[in-house]
Parts: C-alpha cells; structure tokens; sequence
C-alpha cells in the first residue's frame, strides 16, 4: 500500500514537472539511434553525440523490452531498426490498457525433497511460484511432469510426458513450469501506472516513466502467443522447434528459458531447442501448429461459449502459418504469415458465422420489451415484406464464402495484402514486393476503417483506434476522398501518430509488416468476433461495392451510348445494373470485382472482360439480346451468367453454385432449408431470373460521384 503511494505521488510529480526515470540517459530514443561503434558515433535522440562513449542505451532498450516479453525487440541489438520501433509501440499498446500481468515471484522454484524414478508426488516450493489451479507441466531436470492436482504433500503428477524419461531427481533440482504464460498473473493497472500518450513507438519520458515501473514491478506482456502441436485436434504440448532452425529461432526472437518465453529441455529434448511460448511473428514457419491465445486482459468482450480447447479453456484460438507457393529449397518464401479457417477449428462457430442475426442491423423495437441486440435471423428475413435485404444478403453470403470462408474471424496475413478480413476480405495493402523497403499502395481495408470510424467511432476506438491505429482520410459525408472512380472502391491507408503531434501514413512493406504478426491478427480477430459495431458496419460497406459496381456507366462519359434504358427521371444510358440483373448475374461480378476489379470496372465504366462477356454471349444468341437491356428477358440473363462461368471458373464457379458447394467441415448453421426454390429448377440458390436482384439501399450514403 505504501509503495503504491509512493507510486502515485512519483505520478503526480511527473505529471506536475516531467516524467524522469534514469533510463537510457533520458534520451527520447527513436528509429535511427544508435549506441557507439568504431565506425560511428553514438546517437540518440535523433542527434549524433560523439562525446559519448561506451554507452549502451539502445542494447539496454532491447534487454529490457525482451525481459518484459515484448519479443519482437532484437536480441543485444545496438541500432534502433523497425523492429525496434515495433516493439516499443506493442509496449506503448499494452502499458495503456487497464489490465496487466506480473511474473510470479520467484520464478523457478525447487524439489524441497528427492523424488523416486516412480513416484507420483511432486514436492516442489514455494508454491507462489506455480498456478494455484492445474493442469500445468513443469520441467525436472530433463523429464516433463504434469500436475494434475494439489494436495498437502504436495503436486500429483503424470511422469514423463511429452516423451521424455522418467529418471529420479535429486532434492534441491530446479522446477520449472514449461509454459512462459503460466508464469504470469493478471494484475489492475491503475491510472497512475499505465501509459496515457501517442503510440508513437519513441521512447519518450512517459514511456521511459513506465518501463521503469513494469521492471521494477516484475510487470510483463499480458498477451501471450503460444504454439501447439495437437493430439485429437486438440492442443497437446508446445511446439518445439529443434536442431539449427532453433538457433535461427533465438535469432528471430523466440527466448530460451533464461527470458522464460519458451524452454530449454534436456534428455529427449535436446539442448538447444526452444520452446514456442511466447511467438510474436515468423519465429514458427511450420504449417503442423496451431497458434493459441492466452489473454489475461479484459480487453475484448466475451460472450458465454464453450472453450476452445476444453482442457485449455484458457485459450482463444488464433489459427496456423501458411506460406504461400513452394519456393525452391534453402530459398526464403517471399510470402508468409497467419490465417485463421473453420476446416481448420480456428473459428468461433457459429458465433464468427457471417449470420444475419450478426451482419444486419438490429431492428429498432417499440420499447415494449425492449430489444435483445441480434439482428433479424434468416426466418424473419424472409417474413420481412421488403424482399430487398433478402437478395442482397444472400448475394454478399455467396460472396463471404470465398473471401473470407463465411466467417467474421476467416482472417489470412499470408500474402502481398499484409492481412485481409470481412465479407469481401478488404486488404490492409497491396506491396509492389516483398523487399522490407518497397512501397506499398492504397488498399480497401483502410477503406472499411475510415467508414467504420465515421458511422460508429465508439467501435472503431474499440477495434483499432485504442491501439495507435487511424487512417490517412477521413471518410467525410460519403467516402469521395477515397473513392476510386477508375475501380469504383474505397481505399485508404493506415496511419499512426507521430512523436510531437499529427499522422503519418504507413508506406513500406517492413512497417506493414506489423499487420502480419500474431499480436494485430489476433487483434482484428477478436474486433471481428465481439465487437458487434465493427461487425454491423460491414454489412453496409460491402452494399456499397454492390452499389457502385452496379452505377457504373456501361459506357465512357463521351461518345454516344449503347443503350439508353427508361428510368423514373427520364431515359438514362445503360449502367452495368441493367444489364446484370438477376441474384447469380450479381454475384459473379461482384466476386470478380473483389479479385480483379479492373476485369469488371475500368476508366469508370465497364470493365474490358465484363464488356466481352456480353459481346460473346450476344454472338451466341443474338437474338435473346435484341433491343434494349430493359427489353431482355430470362434467356439473355442466363447467356451472361453462363458466359461469366466460363470465363472466370474457381471460384466464381463456387458462387454460382452457392450453396451446393459449402464445405461441412465449415460447420455452417446458416438454415439454408429456408431458402426459396430459384426459378430455374435449380434448388435453393440464387436467383437466375431476369430483375432478381434487389439491392438493399437502406441507410446507404449517398454515392460518391
């Protein structure tokens, strides 16, 4: 308690004067720093200081960052590199939440008494430095025991596990539990404790202020990214990762048991390898794990659910690592990262399910019994009298089963796009190449971002906002300042907060980067599984690709149309709306927009494969495609949708037919037994008939053009 007041008074003087810490000689460290070498003199604070010599301010930044678990800082390194500047910000993130963890204390503990080859007893102290609830493994010498239960004598236990040899242990052998995230306990962190300014990635006097008090405290990263190999598709024991790719591990930030991050065995577990406990990004590149969460935060809201794993209900599943292609051997791929799939089991089902009671608005209530927060299900859908929202979330359903596998939470960060998410998986970017220095262009996700923040700026702080995360645009009253006319689509890119005021736009593929770790893709996973207006806000954007790829002139602005078709203010020409009219026709240009939008959108107007898709389904059947658009019936509507499958194929072939091909292993409850026969004998799918789509325009901003 005295420490605490101690603690606070220590705040109010900081707040009063200046935060002071005898940190890193109170030097504001940034990207660029360096401590002094031969060949360069030292630099801090983003001025050279030569009079400065044998300091080590930015290896000492490293040493501590890694003793608080922030495991991407570079071991021992001298220079402020991204990875730095990476690490403080993860820092910067963690130390302003509400919650913590602290590192038990002590933490190792020892056999208080010898310990037959046999014996099913553990007598292993102080028990401070254990969980007080099994299961949990610990290591004796090189034999893996599990405690399954605590007694007065001690720790009952299942001897050599994970394959190692049950041998006898002298009193006095060192006991140590395997798992880094068993070590930690979740703690408050009150205000006084917690850091209140820009994640800028700077360490800045505050963040100086701070550090100083999770070293002093025993304080440590409360997230903690662990990776298990399963028995049963089950968790079953922490990935090891051995021989020479464990020293490249240590390299690339896994820890050895001196930081507690993962463990060094010996016995069957041979000295040298390491155990992925605490994983941060490209530590564990094996497709065989899979990546559990162990969240000592109150950061997200949980609904009621049965746990994941139910011998682990500590975990959230986060998913697996793909690279993406075969690159020949001893060559690194140029892309890799995470993905999360429910064939998989790492989606929350049917909670992540893109179901319209989670994707459309909650219907208002006349305040008689108030309402229960879930939008319309399936069955009250198609009660409802307007047909509209029927047929535009059967199309985007189609649709989210190829993008993002009909889950919320159906993530991947495997490739050129950094991360990718929602019905129409939005992009965080699109790099020109896989060099840490080369450029990366606008892209749709910060597109989503700035419409989420304008619509509901409470779920955006909750998703992104309370991480250090805005956009470089504004959305404004209807997205004009990101809206791409050449594509028709909504771009942005991500920004974070400078040191001394303002924004600055990510712009290369090593500050992307961020976006493919596991820390920011469990973060967009769990904005996507519990925050319900980030959820609710994709229901919109997504109407809005529909919206604007069906608006687009089917002509360029000059020259006489093609077609001139009535409309309520008189006749207009042809727009891609009327010439694609049914549920089917839609949805394949709406997929096909998604993967290439210049095929179906280009110079603001048709795109050159969507203009052959007609030109070579009306040379098949001219006469189905006589007059006008307005005048064509069923035949001219099913020449252009099966035009659009023959010249698509893969996936546009799933959509087409939607829902015949969704894969059981998904585990799917969307009720699709509900769904009304389409008119062309083909099952419960989407409409063919010519005028099928209706689009749901409620709530829509106006268009941007």
């Amino acid at each position: 308690m005295l420490e605490d007041l101690d603690q606070m008074l220590a705040w109010l003087l900081a707040a009063l004067i200046r935060p002071t810490s005898g940190l890193y000689g109170e030097y504001d460290l940034r990207p660029g720093d360096r401590d002094p070498a031969p060949e360069a003199p030292a630099r801090y604070g983003g001025q050279e200081r030569p009079e400065l010599t044998g300091t080590t301010h930015i290896r000492d930044l490293h040493r501590d960052l890694r003793e608080l678990g922030f495991l991407l800082a570079p071991p021992d390194a001298t220079t402020f590199t991204t990875a730095t500047w990476l690490a403080v910000m993860e820092f910067q993130r963690y130390a302003s939440l509400p919650d913590s963890a602290t590192e038990r204390e002590p933490g190792r503990a020892t056999l208080t008494e010898g310990m037959a080859a046999d014996s099913p007893v553990l007598k292993a102290g102080p028990r401070s430095a254990f969980p007080a609830a099994p299961p949990f493994r610990v290591r004796v010498d090189g034999e893996i025991l599990e405690v399954g239960g605590v007694t007065a004598d001690g720790f009952g236990v299942t001897r050599g596990v994970q394959d190692t040899v049950t041998v006898a242990h002298a009193a006095g052998a060192d006991v140590e539990l395997i798992r880094w995230s068993d070590r930690l306990i979740p703690v408050p962190a009150r205000f006084y404790e917690r850091y209140a300014e820009p994640i800028t990635g700077v360490v800045n006097p505050w963040t100086r202020f701070v550090l100083r008090r999770w070293k002093h405290r025993r304080r440590r990263c409360p997230v903690v990214v662990e990776a298990w190999d399963l028995r049963d598709n089950q968790p079953d024991r922490l990935h090891r990762v051995t021989g020479a790719r464990a020293g490249n591990v240590e390299a690339s930030n896994v820890e050895a048991s001196d930081n507690g991050a993962g463990n060094v065995g010996a016995g069957s577990v041979e000295a040298g390898d390491v155990w992925a406990g605490n994983v941060w990004g490209r530590e564990v590149t094996a497709n065989g794990p899979r990546f559990y969460v162990r969240d000592l935060t109150r950061t997200w809201p949980r609904p009621a659910r049965p746990p994941v794993a139910p011998a682990h209900p500590e975990l959230d599943v986060a998913g697996d690592w793909r690279v993406l292609g075969t690159p020949p051997p001893d060559v690194p791929p140029d892309w890799q990262g995470p993905r999360s799939w429910p064939e998989f089991g790492h989606t929350w089902r049917p909670e992540g399910e893109m179901l319209p009671e989670h994707l459309l608005p909650v219907p208002e209530h006349d305040g008689s019994e108030g309402g229960d927060g879930r939008g319309p299900t399936l069955r009250e859908v198609l009660d409802a009298a307007d047909r509209a929202p029927l047929s535009t979330y059967k199309v985007v359903r189609a649709v989210s089963e190829v993008e993002a596998v009909g889950y919320f939470d159906g993530l991947n960060a495997y490739d050129r796009a950094f991360v990718s998410l929602g019905p129409c998986h939005w992009t965080a970017g699109l790099a020109a190449g896989p060099a840490p220095g080369a450029a990366v262009g606008e892209a749709e996700l910060p597109g989503f971002l700035a419409y989420l923040k304008a619509a509901d700026r409470v779920a955006f702080a909750e998703a992104v906002g309370r991480f250090g995360i805005d956009v470089a645009l504004a959305w404004g009253g209807n997205g004009a300042a990101l809206f791409d006319e050449n594509q028709r689509k909504y771009t942005s890119r991500p920004a974070v907060p400078q040191e001394g005021g303002g924004w600055r736009p990510l712009a290369t593929v090593e500050e992307y980067d961020m976006f493919r770790g596991w820390h920011w893709f469990y973060r967009f996973q769990m904005a996507a599984r519990t925050v319900d207006g980030f959820r609710r806000a994709m229901w919109p954007m997504a109407r809005l690709r529909i919206r604007d790829i069906g608006e687009t002139p089917w002509d360029a602005p000059a020259g006489p149309p093609t077609w001139t078709v009535p409309s309520p203010d008189g006749p207009r020409p042809a727009r891609v709306k009327d010439v694609v009219t049914s549920e089917r026709g839609m949805a394949l240009v709406y997929r096909w927009h998604i993967r290439a939008p210049a095929n179906m959108v280009s110079g603001g107007r048709a795109g050159p494969v969507l203009r052959g898709v007609h030109e070579a389904a009306a040379k098949e059947d001219p006469a189905a495609f006589a007059g006008t658009p307005d005048t064509w019936g069923d035949a001219a509507e099913r020449a252009l949708v099966a035009e659009l499958r023959k010249q698509g194929g893969g996936s546009i072939e799933e959509v087409h037919e939607w829902p015949r091909l969704a894969s059981r292993r998904r585990g799917f409850t969307l009720p699709v037994e509900l769904l009304p026969e389409a008119s062309d004998g083909g099952g419960r799918r989407l409409a063919l008939a010519r005028g099928s789509f209706e689009l749901d325009t409620s709530g829509l901003p106006l268009p941007p053009l």
